[in-house]
């Protein structure tokens, strides 16, 4: 089954993560994808100590992908790419593929690729995202929206480790 986890609202990354986890204190071979972050935040520390593989662009200086440079959006295209093959190969139960909803709306994913992973049997499947894609909603079997109320970013408040990454 498919799980769409998608909105402005905060939580979905640790919604998914949580999932995760159960699923992996249940016996269930799990892995995480991260699309478009480094794989640094505190969340991945934590799936990593209980056995889950997590797969992101490892290396430094990640930023926001309408800031890169055309080489370094090709680095990240090429890291999404090999992340992917590399859990189509895995015979995971339950993966969490964060953000990839971003990834396929900035065209930074081959798509003939998350055709193939959505298509996994015997495969749980969480997708994360900030704006709709009408491609997970059509072949989602749970979607919840996340809405943002209120957020201390809308107040000038940076990021903090711990809490928001």
């Amino acid at each position: 089954m498919i799980h769409y986890y998608f909105g402005s609202g905060k939580g979905k990354t640790s919604a998914a993560v949580g999932a995760c986890i159960r699923a992996a204190g249940n016996g269930l071979r799990c892995a995480a994808v991260q699309f478009l972050k480094n794989g640094t935040s505190g969340e991945t520390v934590l799936l990593r100590h209980c056995g889950i593989d997590v797969f992101a662009c490892d290396f430094e200086g990640i930023r926001f992908f309408s800031q890169m440079t055309p080489d370094e959006r090709a680095r990240v295209i090429l890291a999404h790419n090999r992340n992917l093959r590399s859990v189509i190969a895995g015979r995971y139960q339950l993966l969490v593929l964060d953000e990839l909803s971003d990834a396929v709306q900035k065209q930074a994913v081959d798509p003939e690729l998350v055709t193939q992973v959505l298509a996994l049997p015997e495969t749980e499947i969480i997708v994360t995202g900030h704006r709709r894609e009408e491609r997970f909603m059509a072949c989602a079997d749970y979607i919840t929206e996340f809405q943002c109320i209120a957020h201390p970013f809308q107040k000038g408040q940076t990021a903090r480790r711990g809490i928001e990454y």
